[in-house]
C-alpha cells in the first residue's frame, strides 16, 4: 500500500488524523518489534551500518496561488549532526524565512547565525512576499542569556524537524532527539492496514508514525505544528521600507501561533547501495499539499567535509 491506495489528500488525512481503530496499550513490546520491521525492510545490517548520508533534490512550496521552488540538500552525520541547505532556483519574489539557506546542529549548537529579530515562537516559518529584503536586524538587541536560549530552542526544532524526515526515510527518529515509542494501534483504509506509531521525547516531538503490514515500508508522519505566518514586502517604487518590515516581524512575535495538523507521504522507494529509500515525499497541511520533494541524488556513507558542521561565524 502507498500513498495513492488512500485515496485523496483529504482522506489520506482524515485517516491519518483519526484515532487508530485497534488500540493495544498492553503491548508495550510491539512497537520495538514493528520498527525492527520497517528497519529490516529498509536496509537491515546496511542501515545499521549507516554513519553518515546524504539527500540533494528539488521542494517545491505551495503558498496561496503561487509556488516557489527550491534546491534542496540533506546531510547527516549520525549521531549528533544535521545540516539542512534550501537555495532558491528562480526568481519568485518569495523568500522561505527565516533563516533561508544553511541550517540545522552540530550538537548542542546550531548552524544559522542567532540574530535580534529572526526568530519566531514555536518555530514558526515566516514567509516574506514580493522580494529578498530582510528587517534589518533592528529592534531590541538580545541578552547574552536571551541568544543562548534562542539557540537551544533551534536546535529542538532542528532536531524534530530532522526526526519527522528520519522517520519517514529509516523508521527511526535522529538519535540526538532520544525518542520513545509507543504502539497506538492500527489504521485501515480500503486498499490495506498500517501499524500506528507514537513517537515522543521530552522536549517537542510528538509525531505518529504510519508503516504498511505488507511491505514494512513507513507510509507517512503526521504532526502538529504552527502554520507558516507571512510579511508583506512589495517591490514596487514604494517599497516597504526595513522599518515597516521590522514592525511586521516584531507583531508576528507577539502572536501566538496556530497550530494545523501536518501529514509527510513517503513514495517511489528505489533501491541505493543496499538501503531502500523514498525519492518522492509530499507534505500536507490540513488537509491541502503545501511541498513536493523530487529526490535527485541520494549518497549512503558519503565523506562529509567538516567544515559543512562549522556554522556561521
Amino acid at each position: 500500500m502507498n500513498y495513492r491506495a488512500l485515496g485523496s489528500v483529504a482522506v489520506a488525512a482524515a485517516i491519518a488524523f483519526a484515532q487508530p481503530v485497534v488500540y493495544i496499550a498492553q503491548e508495550a513490546n510491539k512497537a520495538v518489534q514493528i520498527i525492527a520491521a520497517a528497519r529490516k525492510a529498509i536496509g537491515d545490517k546496511k542501515l545499521d551500518a549507516l554513519k553518515t548520508f546524504s539527500v540533494q533534490g528539488s521542494l517545491q512550496r505551495n503558498v496561496n496561488t503561487s509556488q516557489v521552488t527550491s534546491d534542496i540538500e540533506i546531510v547527516l552525520e549520525l549521531p549528533d549532526k544535521y545540516l539542512r541547505s534550501e537555495t532558491p532556483s528562480g526568481s519568485s519574489g518569495m523568500m522561505m524565512g527565516p533563516s533561508l539557506g544553511a541550517t540545522g546542529f552540530n550538537g548542542d549548537r546550531p548552524l544559522q547565525k542567532i540574530q535580534n529579530g529572526n526568530m519566531l515562537p514555536g518555530g514558526g516559518m515566516v514567509i516574506r512576499i514580493g522580494g529578498m529584503g530582510s528587517s534589518g536586524g533592528g529592534g531590541e538587541k538580545m541578552t547574552p542569556e536571551q541568544i543562548e536560549e534562542m539557540s537551544k530552542s533551534v536546535v529542538r526544532n532542528s532536531r524534530v524537524e530532522a526526526s519527522r524526515l528520519m522517520l519517514g526515510w529509516f523508521a527511526s527518529a535522529h538519535p540526538a532527539a532520544n525518542a520513545t515509542y509507543f504502539y497506538a494501534g492500527e489504521a485501515e483504509s480500503a486498499e490495506g492496514k498500517a501499524h500506528v506509531i507514537d513517537v515522543k521525547n521530552a522536549e517537542n516531538l510528538a509525531v505518529r508514525l504510519f508503516i504498511d503490514e505488507v511491505t514494512n515500508l513507513p507510509l507517512m508522519v503526521t504532526y502538529k505544528a504552527p502554520q507558516p505566518r507571512m510579511i508583506t514586502n512589495m517591490m514596487t517604487s514604494e517599497a516597504t521600507s526595513p522599518a515597516d518590515l521590522e514592525k511586521q516581524m516584531q507583531e508576528l512575535q507577539k502572536q501566538a501561533p496556530v497550530l494545523a495538523d501536518y501529514a509527510m507521504y513517503f513514495e517511489d522507494w528505489r533501491d541505493v547501495d543496499g538501503i531502500k529509500f523514498p525519492f518522492r515525499m509530499r507534505r500536507s497541511m490540513a488537509g491541502t499539499t503545501t511541498e513536493e520533494w523530487t529526490v535527485n541524488k541520494v549518497k549512503v556513507n558519503p565523506k562529509v567535509d567538516p567544515k559543512r558542521f562549522a556554522g556561521e561565524s
